[in-house]
């Protein structure tokens, strides 16, 4: 017996429970998982909230239907989407995925404003807290920081394609790194204060459910490193960015 405590959409709490047994191997590839009336005993939510939470991992490849027969968990050969990136090796590389991140981070931070929940506002400013306190002078570290404050948003949306977007995408890269390496100690500093100040407007933005504050929030973060990244590449031609 799991019945939920826990704040929050119900369908939401379900599917991560599902999602969770699922990744665990507790239910099996081509395993059939329980009917909808155990499922409701179980988490003791309704068949409203179950349903909604089976749709919700049918749309996401998790499980099928088999009419007449119940529901199973997909066979890990289905057809899912795969978007891999491989490792930035320049800087231009790391411009194209910046901007891919910049288009998908726009909507992800207005849905987060929104969406947000006092829970998901928590875990953001724990991430923000964490790189504002972090100690170090090992880049990657600090990359990781930044990226987990953008994850935690991402997550806020209370889309899971977006959080499963962002870690497709920066699982094996880090290009905030091409950026800092090229930095002195002295401007680097300079720069790491610049990025938490951009973070706190983010972060605040959210807070008060502001979607149009966080957007140009976050268009002055990301395209900064843009206009950043473009100016380093038309360096060796004298050219300025726009």
């Amino acid at each position: 017996m799991s019945v939920i405590t826990q704040r929050g959409n119900l369908a939401e709490i379900v599917v991560a429970k599902l999602v969770e047994r699922i990744d665990s191997g507790r239910y099996a590839p081509g395993e059939k998982i329980p009917s909808s009336a155990q499922l409701c005993e179980e988490f003791g939510v309704s068949r409203t909230v179950i349903r909604e939470a089976l749709t919700s991992l049918k749309v996401a490849g998790r499980v099928t239907a088999r009419q007449g027969s119940g529901v199973y968990v997909t066979e890990k050969d289905a057809k899912t989407l795969n978007f891999e990136i491989s490792r930035i090796e320049d800087i231009r590389s790391a411009m194209q995925i910046l901007e891919l991140r910049l288009g998908v981070e726009m909507q992800s931070v207005a849905l987060a404003a929104q969406r947000r929940t006092p829970e998901a506002l928590a875990e953001i400013a724990r991430a923000f807290d964490h790189i504002e306190n972090l100690d170090t002078n090992d880049a990657e570290i600090e990359a990781r920081a930044d990226y987990e404050f953008h994850l935690a948003i991402a997550k806020a949306t209370r889309n899971p394609h977006f959080p499963r977007f962002l870690e497709a995408v920066m699982g094996e890269i880090n290009f905030d790194l091409v950026l800092k390496h090229s930095q002195s100690d002295r401007s680097y500093n300079a720069y790491l204060k610049k990025i938490n100040k951009e973070h706190a407007a983010i972060l605040a933005a959210i807070t008060q459910g502001d979607a149009k504050a966080a957007k140009n929030a976050l268009a002055s973060h990301l395209e900064e490193s843009l206009n950043r990244y473009r100016t380093m590449l038309a360096e060796p031609s004298g050219a300025k960015a726009k």
